[in-house]
């Protein structure tokens, strides 16, 4: 005990503090119990780098920890990123002060209640808390809290004289309150539109049954295409064989398309469109039964850049982000009883501390309504980079800089969708930064988000779990320290989080218990993934990036990499297999609807883009290898070993990668096709067609 209360003298001592002489020996214990420090306690939790990890899990084989090293992180780690310009030294130190002297207060008046004081990130992060979101009265008290931010973005905010008069006029409380919905939303599965139904490809997703906007769509006939002209192509396919038959783009709107829907006889384009010389972004739909004739049926806008959108049901969703940094005009539009027009007061809400003067604009539009005008918007005072979406909830997250807080937070803003019933209803803020979709996730009422922190120039990582309310129920914090996070996925009650910065630790995280979640085991492999994708029972498949040295102490991505996780014992997850493709790249490391997954058949596959022209990877098995054109196919047991004949595909340095994924990775092929760059590939049957950036469409069957 003697030692243990040298400890905490020593804690306190080196803040400039002295020790509280009332400490009990039960409360210095509790202390030490609390922080998972001190003399008497040897399993100490610790990652590969160097750092603590979160409470509850403890390596099979613990090694002693370094309390002086431990309490210099604790110090360090306490102090907030810097945000350029933002925030002084002897502020941080101060308040670095401030915190260790209120921790040791309360500690003193009750031991028992408080949570501990130095947690394994060496600073205990404040608790997330949901906030109720702000309605507005009438337009002018909008005009003032914009004029308010505006101000202070250093612009000089001047008013229209149509705008001036909205702001003037009395307005009626809004009618539509900002209730908060604390209903427990549907869980998402954790499964995932992987295979398509009648023999074709479907868009690879997130959540089941929410589907996602992306640049092509099949429905086993044909094909539907976004090129770089923002046009949809239209083509039939059969047996390997298309025709272009139709083509949609500036006919009767000048709609410059970026993601597209299908569903059955309806097209519907999500894009930017000008309309008397005023951009906003759209939602348009189509009738599409006569394929070589599609029919505009109704056209839907709102202001903003799109952010993302979703279809669930009936419903395609569109967010959008709007600044109005310096702009005559404070109010979004949306179009509303057919017309483009300024949205109702009743209809604009707002976070606590709005800080950036700009909008999220939410519209829900039905799909079935034809020419009818069945659409509803909403928006909120707030920013959004991303989001995710399951059939009740939508949630749009954006990070942001707090000078009053002196580090990077992300602010989540959830919206509760019932067809065109729409309304935002909750809010809250947690440390650190998002990847992107996928780091956040919905069951059972709580939402679960991974986030990275960065501390005077040190990453480390958390994974927060939020109530119905959004407020924090549970969390794992500060793990994988001098790291950042590259992909996440959640699985049922597991979370699957790869972290780098020169390897790539895959982490499970439990979740079964939402207010103890606990990292239950990791593993560790070079390179790293950005995309993890469940392959089976007790199988990860993830897709990323290989790595190389750069000879200064760093690494740079140098090509392609697969790697094969067994994570049947969450405890002890194992790396199966590997395989690398150096110099060459695809578009699923950063983009998801560019995987296509064949369940029937058991295969995967990528388009790739090769900055060499010889042949990377020769098939160890027996595969059938087709020249891509001759269409000539044999049978080799080392394709490498035979001469190949000299064909117009030899300069041919982009193709489709096809591998399945079991209990190992096999190689398919590696078909080689043009030497265009490649954007997407789909299957009809057994045919695979890929598209380049133009439109152009290249196919080979399947073996």
């Amino acid at each position: 005990m003697k030692k243990n209360r040298e400890y905490i003298a020593n804690l306190f001592s080196r803040d400039g503090l002295r020790t509280p002489e009332s400490l009990s020996e039960d409360a210095i214990r509790q202390m030490l119990s609390k922080s998972g420090e001190g003399a008497e306690e040897q399993a100490r939790i610790q990652d590969k780098a160097g750092s603590p990890v979160s409470s509850g899990w403890i390596p099979d084989n613990p090694e002693p920890y370094d309390i002086s090293n431990r309490r210099q992180q604790y110090v360090e780690n306490d102090r907030l990123q810097e945000h350029p310009g933002q925030v002084k030294k002897s502020r941080l130190e101060k308040r670095v002060h401030r915190k260790v002297f209120a921790a040791a207060a309360c500690l003193m008046i009750a031991v028992l209640a408080v949570p501990q004081i130095l947690n394994q990130t060496g600073g205990q992060p404040d608790p997330v808390t949901g906030e109720q979101l702000r309605s507005f009265e009438d337009y002018k008290e909008i005009r003032k809290l914009v004029k308010k931010m505006d101000r202070n973005y250093g612009y000089r905010f001047e008013m229209s004289t149509e705008d001036d008069t909205l702001a003037m006029a009395e307005e009626a409380p809004a009618a539509d309150g900002m209730t908060n919905d604390t209903e427990a939303s549907a869980a998402a599965s954790g499964k995932t539109a992987v295979g398509g139904g009648d023999g074709h490809s479907s868009t690879y997703l997130q959540v089941e049954d929410v589907d996602e906007g992306d640049i092509i769509k099949t429905d086993g006939k044909y094909i539907y295409y976004v090129n770089e002209n923002k046009e949809v192509l239209i083509y039939s396919a059969d047996q390997g064989n298309t025709e272009k038959i139709a083509e949609i783009g500036s006919g009767e709107v000048d709609n410059y398309i970026h993601d597209i829907y299908l569903k059955g006889d309806t097209l519907v384009t999500v894009g930017v469109i000008y309309e008397d010389s005023e951009k906003s972004s759209s939602v348009i739909t189509y009738d599409i039964s006569d394929r070589s004739s599609p029919e505009l049926l109704h056209s839907y806008r709102q202001s903003g850049e799109i952010v993302s959108s979703r279809m669930a049901g009936d419903y395609v969703y569109l967010v959008t982000s709007e600044s109005v940094n310096g702009s005559e005009r404070f109010v979004p539009k949306a179009t509303r009883d057919g017309d483009y027009k300024k949205m109702e007061v009743s209809d604009i809400c707002a976070v606590p501390e709005p800080e950036d003067p700009s909008y999220v604009i939410l519209g829900a539009v039905d799909i079935r309504s034809g020419k009818e005008d069945h659409c509803r918007s909403k928006a909120i005072l707030g920013a959004s980079d991303d989001i995710y979406c399951n059939n009740k909830n939508l949630y749009a997250a954006a990070t942001e800089y707090s000078e009053k807080q002196d580090e990077a937070s992300t602010r989540i803003i959830r919206a509760a969708l019932d067809g065109e019933k729409i309304h935002f209803d909750a809010t809250a803020a947690v440390p650190g930064r998002m990847d992107d979709q996928f780091s956040m996730d919905e069951k059972d009422g709580y939402l679960r988000i991974a986030t990275t922190s960065t501390r005077d120039g040190v990453d480390t990582n958390n994974l927060y779990v939020l109530d119905s309310s959004l407020q924090e129920a549970g969390k794992v914090t500060g793990f994988a320290r001098n790291e950042s996070i590259r992909a996440v996925r959640y699985l049922g009650d597991k979370a699957y989080v790869i972290t780098f910065e020169a390897v790539d630790p895959l982490f499970i995280i439990d979740l079964s218990n939402p207010s103890a979640p606990r990292i239950e085991g990791q593993v560790e492999i070079e390179g790293f993934s950005s995309l993890l994708v469940p392959v089976g029972e007790g199988r990860m498949l993830g897709i990323g990036y290989l790595t190389s040295d750069n000879g200064y102490g760093g690494v740079y991505t140098d090509g392609l990499k697969l790697a094969l996780f067994d994570i049947s014992d969450p405890s002890h997850p194992a790396v199966l297999d590997s395989e690398e493709f150096r110099g060459l790249s695809s578009p699923a490391q950063e983009d998801h609807h560019a995987l296509v997954v064949n369940s029937e058949k058991g295969y995967c596959a990528i388009p790739y883009n090769n900055s060499y022209s010889s042949r990377d990877w020769a098939p160890t098995d027996d595969v059938i290898i087709e020249d891509a054109e001759e269409g000539a196919a044999s049978d080799v047991d080392d394709p490498a070993d035979i001469e190949q004949p000299q064909t117009d595909a030899e300069h041919f340095n982009n193709g489709v990668l096809l591998f399945g994924a079991g209990d190992e990775i096999t190689l398919i092929d590696q078909h080689k096709l043009t030497d265009e760059q490649l954007q997407r590939n789909v299957y009809i049957g057994d045919w695979i067609y890929a598209l380049d950036s133009e439109g152009q469409i290249y196919s080979f069957q399947y073996q």
